[in-house]
C-alpha cells in the first residue's frame, strides 16, 4: 500500500479487506505474484519455511494443538486461536508466520517495483537501449 509504483499501490488498497478474509486472488493474480518469476522462489519457499516454524513449535509444545476446523474466511489470527479452542499461542505463532512471510518477501517486492518504477518512467533499462542498435551495414 505504501509502495511508489502506483500500479501496486492501486492493487495493494483493493487486496486489504479481501485478504483479511483469506481471499488473495486481487494480490496473487494483480501483481501479479501468479506466473512471475520474480516471486516464484519466495511463493514456493516461504510457505514451507512458516510450515516448518509451526511444526517444530507444536512438537515442542510452545502453541496448542487444533481441536476444531475453522471456517476458511476466518482471519487468520482469530482463526488460529478459535481452531485451538480460543487459546493465546496459536494467535501468536500466526503473527511470527506472517512477520516471517513479510520479511522474506520485501526484497522481491522492492526488486519488482524497481522493475515497474522504470516501466513507469519509460525507461526499459539497458536491455532497451542494447536492443535499439542495429548494425550499420546491414540492409533492411
Amino acid at each position: 500500500m505504501r509502495s511508489k509504483a502506483v500500479h501496486l499501490r492501486t492493487i495493494g488498497r483493493m487486496g486489504v479487506v479481501p485478504g483479511l478474509f483469506n481471499i488473495n486472488e486481487p494480490i496473487l493474480f494483480g501483481a501479479p505474484i501468479i506466473m512471475n518469476p520474480l516471486f516464484f522462489i519466495p511463493f514456493v519457499l516461504i510457505p514451507m519455511v512458516n510450515a516448518t516454524l509451526a511444526y517444530f513449535a507444536l512438537d515442542f509444545g510452545l502453541v496448542s494443538r487444533v481441536v476444531s476446523m475453522t471456517p476458511w474466511t476466518t482471519p487468520a489470527p482469530i482463526g488460529a486461536s478459535w481452531a485451538a479452542n480460543w487459546s493465546f499461542s496459536p494467535i501468536i505463532m500466526c503473527l511470527i508466520c506472517m512477520v516471517t512471510a513479510a520479511v522474506m518477501y520485501y526484497p522481491f517486492l522492492k526488486a519488482y517495483e524497481k522493475q515497474l518504477l522504470s516501466q513507469e518512467t519509460g525507461d526499459a533499462g539497458p536491455k532497451a537501449a542494447l536492443g535499439n542498435l542495429r548494425p550499420r551495414n546491414v540492409l533492411y
